[in-house]
């Protein structure tokens, strides 16, 4: 039986999740640290994906830190 793959956004997410419950750090915290090592290790997509998913936070939260707004 095979699994349905996932979307890339929803397995880091996911990953995300766990890493956070298990360091007791913030989901977007832990979504920078993996950005940081997906673009550092030349993982494109995987650093992009993080990326959309750390402004969601944010917006999530109602915080709007220039970092992720202004261009």
């Amino acid at each position: 039986m095979t699994k349905k793959q996932q979307p890339l956004e929803r397995v880091i997410y996911e990953k995300a999740l766990e890493l956070a419950r298990q360091r007791n750090w913030s989901v977007g915290f832990t979504l920078s640290i993996m950005w940081s090592r997906f673009k550092s290790g030349g993982d494109v997509k995987e650093a992009e994906a993080a990326f959309v998913l750390m402004q969601r936070e944010e917006e999530r939260k109602g915080k709007r830190d220039r970092i992720f707004t202004e261009w």
